[in-house]
This record gives structure tokens, C-alpha cells and sequence, in this order.
């Protein structure tokens, strides 16, 4: 028997971020269940090519995968003369996906680590294309670094609407893990059954990592299982550890 078998997972993703996690989920006999709570869109493409071509930053910083995306939709791989981190292996492999080398990954993958271990020099530039919701603990930590740090919004993150009984459709499939890749999607899935005053029962609360576990402790609910390794085939083993 699959690991998995017969095992009902929501993936509450956007639309065209789901497709690798649903199929490794299946190959272990899962049932994904992809349900968008959130339209991510390009920004800022004029301010990000006109802030690249005039600086000549000594890093670029890649805090998720569709940071690398919406980068590189706008900039092209072959300007590119800074050294790269990532957060972790997945937006590793986005950036490698490129041909492009990868300078610095830190010891875990959250922003907070990258930040803080990121090999830079007093003085140094630095270049942050992220979403337009991220937080500012990690400009602040760079700043104490003194180094030059730029955060351009590359892409926004908005909320998809969906009716009351559109939820309770989606729920009502027998959902055993509803899994969180990000806090934006915990807030906004959090936030919609709250306003239709929708109960969760059995479901099983499976995060990416420690932010996103966070999150939904701030949200007053609790994880049952948070990924150790911070990336979709963590998040699988999570949700396996459950089942073994």
C-alpha cells in the first residue's frame, strides 16, 4: 500500500504553483485537492529594470521561487553580475534552472537565517525583489549589517473571493490535511472560514516551515506537523509522518 493511500490533502495554492506538489502527493496515493486562495500577479516591471540598469548590485536576495520568477520575467539572466542567494533548495533550483550559479544558501531555509548568515561586506548593495505583503524584519537585519539594501515589490499577492458555499464544497470532500506553503495562505484561508463562520473538524494542519507555522498560531490555531526541511518534499514527509 502507498504511503499515502486514499489520503485527501488541500493545497491552497495559487493557480500554476501546485502542479509539482500535486504530483508527487499522487505517486503516493494521495488525493490533492488544489483550491487558490490567492492570484499572484507581476508588479513594478518599469521600477525593476530601471533600479537594475542603473545600480550594479553586488547581491541579489531570492527569499521564495516566484520571487526568482517574476524576477527573471522582467530582468534578463544574461545582465546578471551579482552574486545569488536563496532561502532554500527549491528556489535553488529555480535560480540553477537558469544556468545561473547560486553563492549562498543559509544553514535553514527561512529569511531570518538567510539574512543573518549571507556572507556581505560593510557597504555592499544588496537587491530585494519579494512580494508587496513581505515583512520588514529582514531589511532591518541587513541594515544593522550596513550594507545598501533595495526592496523592490516584484509581484502582489491578492485574495481570491469565493462564496460561502463554494468553501463548504471544497470541505465538505473529506479533507485530512490542509497543507500551508506560505503565512499569506494561512491568513487567507484562516480568514475565510472565519467569515463565514465555518468550523474546521478533523483536518490535520501541515506547514512549510517555521514562519508559516507562526502564523497559524497567531491565527489561534495550532500545526499538527511543521516541514523540517522547508520546501514541498518536506512538507510531504511532514504530512507522511503523520500517517506512518
Amino acid at each position: 500500500m502507498l504511503p499515502l493511500n486514499n489520503i485527501k490533502v488541500l493545497i491552497p495554492r495559487p493557480v500554476g504553483q501546485a502542479t509539482e506538489f500535486s504530483e508527487k502527493l499522487i505517486k503516493l496515493g494521495a488525493t490533492p485537492i488544489v483550491f487558490p486562495l490567492i492570484k499572484v500577479e507581476a508588479i513594478n516591471k518599469d521600477k525593476l529594470k530601471s533600479t537594475y540598469q542603473s545600480n550594479e548590485f553586488d547581491w541579489i536576495i531570492f527569499t521564495s521561487s516566484v520571487a526568482v520568477q517574476f524576477f527573471f520575467n522582467t530582468i534578463k539572466k544574461e545582465d546578471i553580475k551579482a552574486k545569488i542567494a536563496v532561502v532554500g533548495t527549491s528556489t535553488k533550483k529555480e535560480v540553477e534552472a537558469l544556468g545561473l550559479k547560486v553563492d549562498f544558501t543559509p544553514s535553514a531555509a527561512t529569511a531570518k537565517k538567510l539574512v543573518k548568515e549571507i556572507p556581505v561586506i560593510k557597504g555592499e548593495k544588496i537587491l530585494i525583489p519579494r512580494s508587496e505583503i513581505a515583512g520588514k524584519g529582514v531589511i532591518a537585519i541587513l541594515e544593522k549589517r550596513k550594507v545598501n539594501v533595495t526592496e523592490i515589490a516584484t509581484y502582489s499577492n491578492t485574495p481570491i473571493k469565493y462564496s460561502k458555499e463554494e468553501v463548504e464544497k471544497v470541505l465538505e470532500q473529506n479533507i485530512n490535511v490542509i497543507s500551508f506553503t506560505s503565512g499569506s495562505t494561512v491568513d487567507s484561508f484562516m480568514s475565510l472560514i472565519r467569515a463565514y463562520k465555518i468550523k474546521l473538524t478533523d483536518e490535520k494542519l501541515v506547514s512549510i516551515g517555521p514562519s508559516t507555522t507562526s502564523m497559524i498560531r497567531k491565527l489561534h490555531f495550532e500545526a499538527d506537523a511543521t516541514a523540517e526541511e522547508h520546501n514541498i518534499d518536506g512538507l510531504i514527509e511532514a504530512i507522511k509522518s503523520l500517517y506512518s
